[in-house]
């Protein structure tokens, strides 16, 4: 793929290669750990429940109005390669016309039920109606290809649902069970590696600090962090966590939230020559 010109940060991840190398350079015969190896060999029945979205993540109080039946978000939110998307529209929070068209208006409307600032919101706005040549809205189930892709991503949302690469994502967790901003930071360095790229690494770890301040849970010492259900009913189901609770304050999330995060882990991947 291609590096794209600069964009805002809004979230759609890209396609990856197919052989990825494992943290310490491993090669790719033993990139994919263990636990990898097993869900890919894992039954059909099993695979074919995590596409579905087996789990049931958040549900909003107040749903928008949806011209899909249930059977049919399942299969349309398997086209939209960014969590944070396919989870506002699985949660009945995001307005959507029956071709897929989402007015500008009314994805700030959902936005600002998450959590993210008036400024973040706006950058996420601005990024979304640039994805194609109708201004104002934009088609949430024809993002892949669009111009917000970007080296460098993690490809579990790519194209369709690809479950080995979360497997790989939560590989970089340190207790197997939690990714914390850390976590992530070590998971961006190798996907930045397979998929080169700085516009798009810093794109990436952008999106990667959005989507874990917004639904990450929060640690005692203030941090947040990724249960790996969380994890895995986000990024593989689409969903909000059914652990998130909307904010009780929100635009909470600012722009320097973001740009922090994705500076510190910036300067830790360079600093490490990685």
């Amino acid at each position: 793929m291609k590096t794209r010109p600069a964009a805002a940060p809004a979230i759609p991840p890209t396609a990856k290669p197919t052989n990825p190398v494992a943290p310490g350079g491993a090669s790719p015969a033993t990139a994919v750990p263990a636990r990898t190896e097993a869900f890919q060999a894992g039954t059909t029945s099993s695979r074919a429940a995590d596409l579905e979205g087996a789990s049931h993540g958040y549900t909003s109080p107040t749903k928008v109005e949806c011209p899909f039946s249930a059977d049919e978000k399942k299969v349309l939110s398997q086209k939209i390669p960014c969590p944070a998307l396919a989870g506002m529209f699985n949660a009945g929070m995001l307005k959507v016309e029956k071709d897929g068209t989402v007015k500008i208006p009314d994805l700030e409307r959902a936005l600002s039920q998450l959590g993210p600032s008036a400024v973040t919101r706006k950058v996420l706005t601005n990024g979304a109606d640039n994805t194609d040549d109708v201004k104002g809205s934009f088609n949430l189930f024809k993002l892949n290809g669009s111009n917000l892709d970007h080296t460098g991503s993690s490809g579990i949302r790519q194209d369709g649902v690809h479950p080995e690469r979360f497997e790989l994502l939560m590989s970089f967790s340190k207790d197997g069970q939690r990714l914390t901003a850390k976590d992530l930071a070590d998971a961006g360095e190798q996907f930045a590696k397979e998929d080169p790229g700085l516009r798009g690494r810093v794109t990436q770890l952008a999106e990667m600090t959005i989507v874990l301040e917004v639904f990450g849970q929060r640690a005692a010492d203030g941090t947040r962090f990724f249960t790996r259900e969380d994890a895995r009913q986000l990024f593989v189901d689409g969903c909000i966590p059914s652990s998130w609770q909307p904010p009780a304050l929100p635009g909470k999330v600012g722009i320097v939230d973001v740009l922090g995060g994705t500076a510190l882990s910036l300067f830790r991947q360079l600093f490490n020559g990685r």
